[in-house]
């Protein structure tokens, strides 16, 4: 699945057990003709307890540039050019960028990997 298919989001929020909704921000389009009432592409916002740590993880995905942001408390882990993702439902999810290969791994209990 693309991170920007249309039932991606609610899909993701699904297996991790995770609310979502659109974010106060957007991405601007690149147009210099742009009405300054048109809208950009949206950005959503997911949260969920970690079980790790007991704190409150908040996934923020750019579907129209291909990236995933997490937090964890201090901690951030961004990974752009998403070219995939892999549910795995009951486990976790999976964000996945080809070239240069990367992923990153969200698990159901709020454990955060990112290999690149």
């Amino acid at each position: 699945m693309r991170l920007s298919d249309p039932d991606a989001i609610e899909r993701i929020a699904e297996v991790l057990g995770a609310t979502y909704g659109v974010a106060p921000f957007e991405v601007p389009r690149p147009t210099e003709d742009q009405l300054a009432s048109e809208k950009g592409e949206p950005v959503y916002q997911m949260s969920f307890k970690s079980e790790e740590l007991g704190r409150p993880l908040l996934i923020i995905l750019w579907p129209s540039l291909g990236r995933v942001d997490v937090r964890l408390g201090e901690s951030t882990w961004t990974l752009r050019s998403v070219s995939e993702v892999e549910l795995y439902p009951g486990v976790e999810v999976l964000f996945r960028r080809e070239q240069p290969p990367a992923f990153l791994l969200v698990s159901v209990q709020g454990r955060v990997s990112l290999v690149a």
